[in-house]
């Protein structure tokens, strides 16, 4: 990915997955040297904003109206932020980005099932779980 004049990405995730929310999180918290924005990808937002976007692939857009999907928007995710922009840069080089490619790919296709398999809940399925939690009442204290 070249230079530009980039001042935002908007990136756009599932958000019922747990493994997209999961990533979304750990991308939040990463230090970035371009603000990223999260947006779920089948909400009204994204879908008055970037009616081009497939709305079951992950795809990141810039405010300078660039778009890339899946494993190329992983790249460009990897790219903004301050620690991995030079292995996004490696994955570029020929000789790994057939192997990038692949592994997104699988990752991808097998996402809900590897989300059950390592236990990762989207937001609404941690609030389902968590309503299911019994809290007592506080009795009032005495006085």
């Amino acid at each position: 990915m070249a230079a530009s004049p980039l001042s935002e990405l908007t990136i756009l995730y599932d958000d019922s997955c747990g493994l997209c929310t999961g990533a979304k999180a750990w991308l939040a918290t990463q230090p970035a040297f371009i603000p990223l924005r999260f947006v779920p990808a089948g909400s009204d937002e994204a879908r008055r904003r970037f009616r081009e976007v497939r709305p079951d692939e992950l795809a990141v857009i810039a405010d300078t109206g660039e778009v890339w999907m899946g494993n190329r928007a992983w790249i460009v995710c990897l790219w903004a932020l301050r620690d991995y922009r030079d292995l996004a840069f490696r994955l570029t080089n020929p000789l790994l980005s057939g192997m990038a490619r692949e592994a997104f790919s699988v990752l991808s296709a097998h996402r809900g099932s590897l989300s059950v398999m390592l236990g990762l809940r989207n937001e609404r399925e941690m609030e389902q779980v968590l309503r299911k939690v019994f809290l007592p009442a506080c009795r009032p204290e005495r006085q």
